[in-house]
């Protein structure tokens, strides 16, 4: 009879309540949120500063350089930083230097060399910062809730970028300028330094100001550490294809901040600041993709989900890189000209197929990063996430500097589109390769035990 009232629909084990209930969480998320939203209307406007003041895609490739690079050399120190200090005082800490900058940025914002130097110290402080928030995650975070909280991690993430640069950058840019546009970013970092400072201590290893900074010892060992850890990772195969993933969609964020600027006056022959318009439909696409990213997971797991979306990017790059070849197939015709008078909307042909395949670039990529994170989260132990995370950003950008070094010059050269082309085959070339070990870790060929990442290295 106890076995019988147990299976009543009453005595079902209540609902898990939302992650946003979570108040540790609810102020991470809001800290990421604001200050996200504050550092992507900073890129963008810094890459239309530099677009208007220099010529062609070269000086856009080394200012978003500039943020590349100093994840790479920092990122070895800033898993070590996370794992052994205080992560509610880090972000309190990297929020203030970021909003302190935002100020450098307001007063040098004529100066290319000077925007592309402080640009270096702004990355710094949001890699430490980006570390952090991503790393505090499982541990404000039950694991039951972890893929919700990856969701919604990745939905801010998704999110500042629509206010950053759909919302707060074209909206202030044309109307008060950009002097105002630097003066709101920095209200916004002191509100993620406020919501930084209302957080509970992380848990009892995390009780700041208890912990005191990592010694120059350990810090020396970081380089150390950073190989020991993709030692680690490399013994899990499911592991070191989620790096994998998110390093691959992680760059190609990147290139595509490089590329549009020249992609919008090379093919839609439209002024680069209105490149927020015309692919916030990338923005949308992703919300309904995280929107339904657990519902896929639990049909297909995480792994298949990454190669979904991993697919999709593929395909949706493709058809972005075949806008220039239709344009110029149908430049021929005098009905269908897209650049001709007539317009669907006040819309070029070329800007309607645009905005049809962002789209679904905006979903498939919903699909790649968040399962990525959450097998990283769930396989890696506790006491050095900070490094596994850091490993991942480390790589993603350190794979990501060739293509950026190249990109913009190739582009210049040889066009956008097949330099788009070449991104599609890459992305495809990756998901052939999960494909490959999904099908032979499905016939039970060689796959890592779950519990192999939840011991400590060797």
């Amino acid at each position: 009879m106890v076995t019988a009232i147990r299976n009543t629909p009453r005595s079902r084990p209540p609902k898990t309540r939302p992650v946003l209930t979570n108040r540790s969480f609810l102020l991470l998320w809001l800290a990421q949120l604001i200050s996200q939203s504050a550092q992507n209307a900073i890129l963008f406007t810094l890459l239309v500063i530099v677009t208007k003041l220099t010529k062609g895609a070269t000086f856009t490739s080394i200012l978003v350089l500039s943020f590349v690079i100093p994840s790479v050399v920092f990122g070895i120190f800033s898993g070590v930083v996370v794992d052994l200090w205080s992560k509610r005082l880090l972000l309190i800490y990297t929020n203030v230097a970021r909003m302190l900058l935002a100020v450098c940025f307001l007063l040098a914002r004529d100066h290319v060399g000077m925007l592309i130097l402080i640009s270096i110290f702004f990355a710094t402080a949001s890699q430490f910062f980006g570390t952090t928030d991503a790393v505090t995650v499982p541990s404000v975070v039950p694991k039951d809730q972890l893929m919700a909280a990856n969701s919604m991690f990745s939905m801010a993430v998704t999110g500042s970028q629509l206010l950053g640069m759909i919302i707060l950058a074209p909206i202030l840019l044309p109307t008060v300028g950009e002097a105002w546009l630097f003066a709101i970013a920095t209200a916004m970092f002191g509100i993620s330094v406020i919501c930084a400072v209302l957080m509970p201590p992380i848990r009892e290893d995390d009780a700041a100001p208890d912990r005191s900074m990592p010694t120059f010892g350990e810090l020396r060992n970081a380089a150390g550490d950073y190989m020991n850890t993709l030692r680690t990772l490399s013994k899990d195969a499911v592991s070191t294809l989620a790096l994998i993933h998110y390093a691959t969609g992680s760059s190609l964020v990147l290139l595509f901040a490089v590329l549009v600027p020249r992609y919008m006056q090379a093919i839609l022959k439209i002024s680069p600041d209105k490149a927020v318009t015309i692919f916030a439909p990338v923005g949308v696409g992703a919300i309904l993709g995280l929107r339904a990213l657990p519902m896929i997971a639990a049909r297909f797991g995480k792994t298949r989900t990454v190669i979904i979306g991993m697919v999709g990017l593929s395909l949706s790059v493709i058809a972005i890189g075949a806008v220039d070849p239709i344009a110029r197939l149908l430049k021929t015709t005098e009905d269908f000209n897209p650049f001709g008078n007539d317009r669907t909307g006040g819309l070029s042909i070329l800007v309607l197929l645009t905005m049809a395949f962002a789209g679904p670039l905006g979903f498939a990529y919903a699909l790649v990063n968040a399962p990525a994170q959450t097998v990283l989260h769930e396989r890696a132990p506790a006491e050095m996430r900070g490094r596994v995370f850091a490993a991942q950003v480390v790589l993603a950008n350190a794979v990501g500097i060739l293509p950026l070094i190249a990109a913009g010059s190739i582009a210049d050269i040889y066009g956008v589109s097949p330099v788009l082309f070449a991104i599609a085959a890459v992305m495809a070339a990756i998901a052939g390769f999960s494909i490959y070990f999904e099908v032979k870790w499905s016939k039970g060929d060689g796959r890592p035990p779950p519990e192999l990442m939840n011991s400590p290295p060797p």
